[in-house]
């Protein structure tokens, strides 16, 4: 009997999670080649006409919300890190298959044709989804399946921007309230290495963003390059305060369209709205991944700082409209999330 138990124990804890990170692992490999499936139909509509940009973001949020009203359970227009830490603290890890696939879907297609938005969600989503799924079927008890869950989201993450580490952290961090969850540590982290083991072999080792080939010693950081390092840290802390305003600010104007509006109609709205700002300031739309790595190595790196502020300014608005006006990536209430930290 001791054997056995101790025989569960060591599946549940080792053998479970290296099979989630693999699953998940090849489920966010096929997210990604959806979004980029999507992503190329939508340039070819672009590269005909560019005026065809408002026929794609036009896609972007009413399809989105249209795929969520038709396919998933839950009918509220809600994907990713919002959706996880309420299915987390409110639903035992209890995140259904349709629900998880179709929410899914919905952000690829809304990603895809021009929102802008990032795949954080939808791979924490997929990840926390499928484990819910799988140790369900398994019979595990409650907490077990809160546990794993979180294994899976952290096995998401870490697949989609290779990066097991902060995949770890968090796992971690999710179910923050008083304290972190420290017995998901040693699960998290092999789910979490084993979906990276998994991305690297179907993405390949390259990076997101490019890293220097010769990093600077830690010894040799000059006093100047902290500096710059802390006044960065605390504007882009007042940068991502206001974009939550921003964000609470635009659902709170939604929310009145709904009293007159039905959803559609305030889907097509943002949809047009998206597609203008797009018009003026492409780099605006999707991911923005190209764009920083522009910065990064090229001479776009140069631009003015109007330019960037000008581009700064709207990537926050596109942003708020997307995540607002009915897109597969909309949050479901307040950008707020009720539990934890954003």
């Amino acid at each position: 009997m001791g054997r056995s138990r101790k025989f569960f124990e060591f599946a549940e804890d080792l053998l479970l999670p290296i099979v989630l990170g693999l699953v998940i692992g090849l489920a966010v490999f096929l997210l990604d080649n959806v979004y980029r499936a999507v992503n190329c139909a939508s340039l070819l509509l672009v590269g005909w006409n560019p005026l065809l940009l408002l026929a794609s973001t036009f896609i972007a949020l009413l399809g989105g919300y249209l795929i969520v009203r038709l396919l998933a359970e839950n009918k509220k227009c809600g994907c990713g890190a919002e959706l996880v830490i309420e299915s987390y603290h409110s639903r035992g890890g209890f995140l259904g298959l349709r629900d998880t696939m179709s929410k899914t879907f919905a952000s690829a297609v809304t990603i895809g044709f021009g929102g802008s938005a990032g795949l954080k969600g939808p791979s924490l989503l997929l990840g926390g989804g499928i484990s819910s799924f799988i140790t369900r079927k398994l019979g595990l008890s409650r907490k077990d399946v809160k546990k794993l869950f979180l294994c899976g989201a952290a096995a998401g993450f870490s697949a989609i921007f290779r990066a097991p580490l902060t995949g770890i952290l968090l796992a971690l961090e999710i179910p923050y309230k008083r304290d972190v969850e420290t017995e998901v540590f040693v699960p998290a982290s092999i789910a979490s290495v084993t979906a990276y083991l998994v991305s690297a072999m179907t993405f390949g080792m390259e990076t997101i963003f490019p890293s220097p080939t010769s990093p600077t010693p830690i010894l040799s950081i000059h006093a100047s390059i902290l500096a710059h390092a802390v006044a960065l840290g605390v504007l882009a802390a007042l940068v991502a305060l206001t974009f939550v305003k921003a964000l609470e600010w635009v659902n709170a104007i939604v929310g009145r369209l709904a009293r007159s509006l039905p959803m559609p109609c305030i889907a097509i709205l943002g949809g047009l709205l998206l597609g203008v700002i797009g018009l003026l300031y492409p780099k605006t739309l999707g991911l923005g991944y190209d764009t920083i790595r522009e910065m990064t190595t090229t001479r776009l790196g140069e631009t003015s700082l109007m330019m960037l502020i000008a581009l700064l300014v709207f990537k926050i608005i596109a942003t708020s409209v997307t995540l607002n006006f009915g897109g597969g990536a909309a949050a479901s209430s307040s950008p707020r999330y009720t539990s934890a930290g954003p």
